[in-house]
């Protein structure tokens, strides 16, 4: 068990730092100033020194490292701790990893802004049915999950509910990410949010319609 955790946690620490090894490669072809911020067209709406985004992610990322290594040890349901967390933390951290690089590539490279643009949405797409994956058989615990009023307090619910959302999570974000890619634009950033917010919307109504439910069979 201890090399297998090993084995993880030097997947998921290679994965983070794969963008900085990429950053240093091609840190000379970016302008001293690069965006930092993008709006919703993927118009770039905000810059600052190359240097101090570089300390800004490397900060951000050691955080985010810390925050999701130790968050089993701090579920008071103690549920967190199995291997499909770890595949969690793995998908996720691929998910900020691949951002970080899209930022750094688009900074360095004239890339087409539509293509550029359709890619990031794609791996926030990819990122979402990554999760969805997960959400399936997640059980029940403070930090993660699909976690309403009704979900928390009945486990049926919770499970019911989070087998339904995860595998529309799953489905709604590779159709997002192919949405991304052939969909044009202006059109590109309404389809794919338009199906995300979907994917989270539903298992939350879904899990208060059933709730009412299990309320409704209990009383009889």
């Amino acid at each position: 068990m201890k090399t297998t955790n090993t084995s993880a946690e030097t997947l998921i620490a290679t994965v983070l730092l794969a963008p900085f090894v990429y950053l240093g490669l091609c840190w000379s072809q970016l302008p001293a100033e690069i965006a930092t911020h993008f709006d919703l067209h993927g118009q770039a709406d905000g810059w600052m020194p190359k240097e101090k985004a570089a300390l800004l992610v490397g900060v951000t990322s050691v955080i985010f490292y810390l925050v999701l290594r130790f968050l089993p040890r701090i579920d008071p349901k103690g549920r967190l701790q199995s291997s499909n967390y770890q595949k969690l933390r793995f998908v996720i951290t691929l998910g900020f990893a691949s951002i970080m690089g899209w930022v750094w590539y688009k900074s360095g490279h004239q890339a087409n802004e539509q293509q550029s643009y359709g890619a990031l949405l794609a791996i926030i797409g990819l990122l979402l049915a990554g999760i969805g994956n997960y959400m399936t058989t997640v059980k029940p615990n403070w930090f993660i999950g699909i976690r309403t009023p009704w979900t928390l307090q009945n486990e049926t619910v919770w499970r019911k509910t989070h087998r339904m959302g995860g595998r529309l999570m799953v489905v709604g974000g590779l159709l997002s990410a192919v949405l991304a890619l052939v969909v044009p634009t202006p059109y590109t950033e309404v389809s794919v949010v338009s199906v995300i917010l979907l994917a989270s919307l539903v298992p939350v109504v879904y899990s208060y319609i059933y709730f009412q439910q299990e309320k409704a069979h209990q009383l009889n």
